[in-house]
């Protein structure tokens, strides 16, 4: 369909389906489900915050019972389900279980989400009254996996998809697609079975649950946990993948190819969320080269992304780089203060910002006068650091810290 961006339906046999139930009060569309035409393989990363909700426990439950055989994701969007108890995970399953009734499912094969407001019960009767209507809306046209992508927002202002078409090693030709929710509450700190960051990737590539929990968690290691809006991590946070094995070939588990696929889409729905950061003005992208070991090059590009002060200076547009070196000296990387080079990076001019450790030449008149200027025209800022010690490096995104964003979260349950 032109014009329509692919998403999750991009691979072959999956259909998905977005409406409104009336959680929000907005109308907004809060209901969303992806489904597979045939059983599929699953994995999950969720959030390492110690107070998961119930759709993240239940996720994780049912992952560790049968990944093999999983049929979709249904999500709810208005509520979080978190701080709920036993009671939460139970209104998860009664939704699960009505909809698997509905759509001729079996038992305890659709995977669970939720975002929204921490604190309230999942309003069941609402949920349970639309599902005959998302269940008959869907498809597998792209503007289906746009309206489930809509479907899964809060305070997002855009939805998130992405998609990539490969060619496996063994000649196969797969898909892989992506959505994403994430605007506010964003530094995912995600781990194996351990507002809010979804993203659910799905394929139509074959791989065992054990490779492509593999490949899932690999690739979220490189992407969303290089992601920082503002510090706080979800309850919620959850990201899962479905390979259903339609486009036939051989497993793909081990297929670096496949990795890769996985590691482009959830890059790009990272970068989408960096930039629909509540209330920001800019998308930051900090990358880290020279450092002793990745460890270090991700700890390094993290911290920077993640400075509440750095966040407050690219807003105001001021070229404070002291900001940045303080970032850098608390991130925990090993680094040699006085080795460090940073700079505006191109295709924004390459504007020296520090130079071994020090503030580059004329930062404080005639050259910082020119940076504000150049700040201030940019919606996309790019900063390479050196920090000349190895060849170590690692990529981070996050945004700037806007006033909008303390009017948003003041208001935020009201």
């Amino acid at each position: 369909m032109a014009g329509v961006l692919e998403g999750v339906t991009a691979p072959r046999g999956f259909k998905a389906a977005g409406m409104s139930c009336g959680i929000k009060r907005s109308g907004r569309p809060d209901l969303s489900l992806i489904l597979s035409e045939a059983p599929a393989s699953a994995a999950g990363v969720f959030t390492t915050n110690s107070v998961k909700a119930a759709p993240v426990v239940l996720g994780g439950r049912l992952l560790a019972g049968d990944a093999a055989n999983v049929r979709g994701i249904l999500t709810i969007s208005g509520v979080a389900n978190a701080m709920t108890g036993s009671e939460g995970i139970s209104d998860n399953e009664s939704v699960l279980s009505e909809a698997e009734r509905l759509l001729g499912l079996p038992p305890r094969s659709l995977l669970p989400a939720c975002t929204g407001v921490i604190g309230p019960r999942i309003p069941v009767d609402r949920v349970l009254r639309a599902l005959p209507a998302l269940g008959t809306s869907l498809s597998s046209a792209p503007a289906a996996g746009a309206q489930a992508a809509n479907a899964i927002l809060t305070t997002d202002t855009v939805a998130k998809q992405s998609s990539v078409r490969v060619r496996l090693s063994d000649g196969t030709r797969v898909r892989v697609g992506g959505m994403a929710k994430g605007s506010g509450m964003i530094a995912p700190r995600l781990a194996a079975l351990h507002a809010t960051t979804l993203a659910y990737v799905t394929t139509d590539a074959r791989a065992t649950p054990q490779g492509l929990a593999r490949i899932l968690g690999a690739a979220s290691e490189e992407t969303f946990n290089m992601l920082c809006v503002d510090g706080d991590t979800s309850t919620n946070d959850t990201i899962y993948a479905l390979a259903n094995g339609a486009a036939g070939g051989a497993d793909a588990s081990d297929d670096p190819k496949l990795a890769e696929a996985f590691t482009t889409v959830l890059r790009s729905l990272a970068r989408q969320v960096a930039r629909d950061g509540e209330g920001a003005t800019k998308l930051l992208t900090v990358n880290v080269s020279g450092a002793r070991a990745e460890p270090d090059a991700r700890a390094a590009a993290r911290a920077v992304v993640a400075s509440t002060l750095v966040k407050a200076a690219l807003f105001g547009a001021d070229p404070n780089v002291g900001r940045i070196a303080c970032a850098l000296g608390y991130s925990g990387a090993k680094i040699d203060p006085d080795r460090v080079d940073v700079s505006l990076g191109r295709p924004h001019g390459g504007v020296p910002l520090i130079v071994a450790g020090r503030p580059a030449p004329g930062l404080q008149n005639g050259t910082g006068r020119k940076v504000r200027e150049l700040l201030r025209q940019l919606d996309e800022v790019r900063l390479d650091i050196d920090l000349h010690d190895g060849v170590a490096r690692a990529t981070a995104w996050g945004c700037d810290l806007s006033y909008a964003y303390v009017q948003i979260n003041a208001a935020y349950r009201t």
